[in-house]
């Protein structure tokens, strides 16, 4: 039997240990590890914790055999990946596809780009820590090798377009936000680190900043 639990919905609570305390009724915070989940995890009993997308390529891994599904995919990162595609972009929904899939076709093919035929300037990945991808990287294969070199994660599947409209300012100032607004406040450099970074930001798209603010923020 399956028992589903509402959460606290917090975005800290997509790490594993705050979302079990958020679970078991206490705050959603992180803890430190060891003891790792699978030797005292929710209530204290071992747990094996994982996202959804995760159980949910068990199945088919199961009845197909672990070939079928390493031979979708790059040699490294194998199988599919589910994305959130998301921001200036004509399509917007959940896509799955095979990884090594290039940006190119998931904004044009699938999100079918920009609205009114504007210009693609960038394409966010990984959620809100994750990083902006200029548009002369969009041949590039999705895979988590070819992420990391271009500086972005794979991290949750968050897929977010920017055409030429898109102040990318405006852009990092909405995440750092989010960022500040969801911190559960228990480390300095998130607490107050955020909310720093903040105000620089602001200071830039009020035109305000001086050089040495763009530094501090670098």
């Amino acid at each position: 039997s399956i028992d589903l639990r509402i959460g606290a919905g917090a975005f800290v609570c997509g790490e594993e240990t705050a979302l079990m305390a958020s679970v078991e009724g206490k705050r959603g915070t992180p803890r430190p590890r060891p003891p790792f989940p699978a030797e005292s995890g929710l209530y204290n009993c071992p747990t094996l914790i994982n996202n959804v997308e995760t159980f949910a390529n068990v199945p088919p891994i199961i009845r197909k055999g672990a070939e079928w599904f390493a031979a979708i995919g790059t040699e490294k990162s194998k199988g599919t990946k589910v994305f959130a595609l998301a921001g200036k972009i004509n399509n917007t929904g959940l896509i799955e596809v095979p990884m090594g899939t290039t940006l190119r076709k998931i904004v044009e093919q699938m999100g079918g780009g920009a609205p009114d035929g504007g210009a693609i300037k960038a394409v966010q990945t990984g959620g809100p820590s994750g990083g902006c991808i200029p548009a002369e990287f969009l041949d590039m294969p999705v895979d988590y090798e070819s992420l990391a070199r271009v500086g972005s994660i794979m991290g949750s599947g968050g897929m977010i377009v920017m055409d030429e409209t898109s102040c990318m300012v405006d852009v990092a100032k909405f995440f750092m936000d989010f960022c500040m607004t969801e911190s559960c406040g228990k480390c300095i450099p998130c607490r107050v680190g955020t909310y720093q970074m903040k105000q620089l930001l602001e200071l830039i798209t009020k035109r305000a900043a001086t050089p040495q603010d763009v530094a501090q923020l670098e």
